[in-house]
């Protein structure tokens, strides 16, 4: 079977991502996942302190918790690529104060209108329809960029790491959750579009992402598993630059 092409991902990725937020859940997948409210207790949110709609909350499929790694200055710009309904970038503005902001982006314009919906007691979450892989954002102008479940979907990981590197300020972190491999896993013949979808398709190794990060002029990160599940592991990366120097 012939690999898709990094254009008909992105479409799969857009299409069933747009299903999910017309059907309002995050479980349509024909290989169920965890999902939702439960998960995100599981990953550490508190929920019960968090002033987040359950309808965004029945949206929630990250891996992880990338704030839990990294303390937020109140006046920091912070990315959240592939937002989805926002839950981390709305976690994000609790701890901003003027200038400090939160810019949410995300391929799926369904997505970004629920965001929009679900973060109305923060004004200074924005949110924008962008590629992680072209980033709509002048260069040096981030000082914190969070990745939760989405990195995997990128099919051009260099491009989308370049692309960060570029926008963080000296000093700026990327706080990443998503799925490695730790294993071997079987090729993938059928169901790509769910493979893909889901973080499964996309993950790398932490060779691989040690690899890449140093060739995008990445000095310091530290990668920590979480949850191990076969081939696969939760992880968390958090990768300075400038840092270490």
């Amino acid at each position: 079977m012939l690999k898709p092409s990094a254009k008909n991902i992105k479409d799969f990725i857009r299409e069933i991502y747009g299903r999910l937020a017309t059907a309002g859940t995050a479980n349509l997948s024909r290989a169920p996942i965890d999902s939702g409210e439960s998960l995100a207790r599981a990953l550490g949110y508190d929920t019960s302190k968090l002033s987040i709609p359950q309808k965004a909350w029945e949206l929630f499929a990250g891996c992880g918790n990338p704030l839990e790694i990294i303390g937020l200055e109140p006046d920091w710009t912070v990315i959240d690529l592939g937002c989805g309904v926002g839950i981390d970038s709305q976690l994000a503005a609790f701890f901003l104060e003027p200038p400090g902001r939160v810019i949410g982006i995300d391929l799926t314009r369904e997505l970004l209108s629920l965001a929009k919906e679900y973060a109305r007691e923060h004004p200074n979450c924005h949110w924008v329809t962008g590629d992680g892989e072209q980033l709509p954002l002048r260069q040096r102008s981030v000082h914190l960029a969070i990745v939760n479940g989405s990195f995997n979907l990128m099919p051009n990981k260099e491009q989308a790491l370049a692309e960060i590197y570029r926008v963080l300020k000296l000093g700026g972190y990327l706080a990443l959750a998503d799925l490695i491999l730790v294993g071997d896993m079987e090729p993938i013949t059928d169901g790509f579009e769910d493979a893909w979808s889901w973080c499964v398709a996309g993950a790398l190794s932490a060779r691989e992402y040690d690899s890449l990060l140093k060739a995008v002029g990445f000095s310091w990160w530290e990668l920590k598993e979480k949850s191990n599940y076969g081939p696969l592991a939760a992880a968390h990366l958090l990768a300075r630059k400038g840092g270490g120097d």
